[in-house]
């Protein structure tokens, strides 16, 4: 009988940490994604973050321009609107040659992360303006930001700095890809 309650309780725990990861259900808004592979210059994303996987379990924080690069100076073996969908829904890791901004998720993040739904994760980090934009709360360091920019962008978020306010803005992939729309 403690046999069958013990492996009653271990099949439980098991199923909520699956059931608990939000990161298995990754989906970037195609529209987003067309929007990248057809970007010109200037840019439509100029100063908005992108983030994928990197080596040793890293996040990369990287630019459009840079995915370009990253591309063309790689071998894969896929087109470039294939690639930019394995790496913008986290399906593949990069090795970088060129310069990009690498970091680890903060484990506090994480934590909350994993253990909230989105929109009180996003209450916890930002304050709403009511429109489907928000802005970042202060006081946060460079790593936890980029780690809540990360959980957000994998959600379909875009964040980018304004330099006029000096604050972090965050807005829907959606709202975003809306005005830019490609047919395709």
């Amino acid at each position: 009988m403690k046999i069958s309650k013990l492996m009653f309780m271990f099949c439980c725990c098991i199923f909520a940490i699956i059931s608990c990861n939000k990161k298995q259900n990754i989906s970037i808004d195609n529209n987003l994604i067309l929007l990248i592979s057809n970007d010109v210059r200037p840019s439509l994303f100029m100063g908005i973050p992108f983030y994928c996987q990197g080596e040793g379990g890293k996040i990369i924080r990287i630019e459009s321009r840079d995915l370009r690069i990253l591309y063309n100076e790689g071998a894969f073996e896929m087109d470039y609107l294939s690639f930019l969908r394995k790496v913008l829904n986290q399906q593949i890791k990069l090795q970088s040659n060129i310069s990009v901004y690498t970091f680890n998720i903060d484990k506090d993040v994480d934590k909350e992360y994993q253990s909230k739904n989105l929109a009180d994760f996003m209450h916890l980090y930002c304050k709403s303006y009511g429109t489907g934009e928000y802005v970042l709360k202060k006081g946060f360091t460079e790593n936890q930001r980029n780690s809540i920019f990360y959980f957000l962008f994998i959600n379909n978020y875009l964040s980018v700095f304004d330099d006029y306010s000096g604050s972090f803005n965050i807005f829907s992939v959606s709202k975003y890809s809306r005005y830019h729309a490609v047919d395709k």
